[in-house]
């Protein structure tokens, strides 16, 4: 059984959406599984909240981008703006992510998301290490940055941070309500008291009554905290040779997608909302690398399905490159991060760390 397979019978039988008849002796194990994994990180929380493990704190102040669950929320994308933001402040800052590459300083993006945010922010040193400490500390000492951003940093608690930014997917908010392996969730829902501000993404893909559910779930565990929305709003469909459309040339488009991130569900929801007209998707596991013959797949079927056009996002087509003449044509849907409630308090927050961090203080 290869991975995919193994990863889409693991989410259908933790999403309770395996039809199979030992679907009750699957969760069963799952969440036997699940214990130890839940009581090595409560064991982890209580050591570093009663100070038996270490925390670093680096002389600049730290913002954290994390969710809580397995899987894409928009941590990149945030951390994005938020870098954006800053610079355009005046600061110089710097993101400090896992990079699934245990070395660190090397010059070639070690995965998509790295690629992704040297592709939009190549003005912004990153940095990329298991150890985000010491990633933190290669951006203030060797590249000058007086602010770092984390991008996944929720649990990475050995690093200080100033801010901590904790996000919800309002399509799939609390990991089915258990631990890994019988859900998605990395910490038990009590993490959420850690949060200087929770901001629940995608908000703009779920009913407003919905979203009341989340927020009423969020404050049960996390009585008062900030609450805000974000959506990943669509900016252009862009194609090879820097040819850019307006995203409602999509409408009444006949298109095949594809794609490779954690909710590929998200993306096909935009595309739909969009007007496009599906004749037909794929989905390959996050973080996937493709090959020749993946490619020769999604172009075939989508030619074999009359398409007009293949989209993906812009996090995999840095992995496909452009496929320059293909038939259909690939198009790349290209999104930002935008705060839809709770910016009056949100941009205020970071505009008084950009003044103190302009000022030399870790705030």
């Amino acid at each position: 059984m290869d991975r995919r397979r193994i990863e889409n019978w693991w989410r259908r039988v933790a999403a309770d959406e395996n039809p199979s008849p030992f679907v009750g002796f699957e969760q069963g194990l799952l969440l036997a599984a699940s214990m130890p994994f839940e009581a090595v990180a409560r064991i982890r929380d209580f050591l570093y909240e009663t100070g038996m493990l270490a925390i670093l704190k680096l002389p600049v102040p730290v913002i954290s981008f994390g969710n809580l669950t397995v899987g894409g929320t928009g941590k990149t994308p945030a951390a994005v703006w938020c870098a954006d933001y800053l610079a355009r402040k005046g600061l110089r800052p710097g993101i400090a992510s896992r990079g699934y590459n245990p070395e660190v300083g090397h010059t070639e993006p070690p995965n998509d998301e790295a690629e992704l945010i040297r592709e939009l922010l190549p003005d912004v040193p990153h940095v990329w290490d298991a150890d985000r400490a010491k990633a933190g500390k290669v951006l203030v000492k060797e590249r000058q940055c007086n602010v770092v951003i984390l991008d996944d940093g929720y649990q990475h608690r050995r690093v200080h941070r100033t801010i901590d930014f904790l996000l919800v997917d309002a399509l799939a908010p609390f990991g089915h309500g258990y631990m890994l392996p019988r859900g998605l969730l990395r910490e038990p829902m009590s993490a959420l008291r850690r949060a200087s501000t929770i901001i629940i993404t995608r908000s703009n893909l779920v009913s407003r009554e919905e979203l009341v559910r989340i927020r009423q779930k969020i404050w049960r565990y996390s009585e008062g905290v900030r609450l805000a929305e974000a959506v990943h709003r669509p900016t252009g469909l862009y194609m090879a040779g820097g040819v850019r459309e307006e995203v409602e040339a999509l409408r009444d488009r006949k298109v095949f997608a594809f794609c490779a991130i954690a909710n590929p569900q998200s993306f096909f929801m935009t595309l739909s909302n969009l007007g496009a007209r599906s004749v037909g998707t794929k989905t390959f596991p996050d973080h996937h690398v493709y090959d020749e013959s993946d490619l020769k797949t999604v172009f075939s079927q989508a030619a074999t399905n009359g398409a007009d056009l293949v989209v993906t996002t812009q996090k995999d087509r840095v992995k496909t490159g452009w496929r320059e003449g293909s038939e259909p044509p690939l198009a790349e849907l290209r999104v930002r991060f935008e705060l839809v409630k709770g910016r009056e308090f949100v941009e205020p927050s970071l505009d008084f760390l950009a003044k103190r961090a302009g000022e030399g203080s870790t705030a």
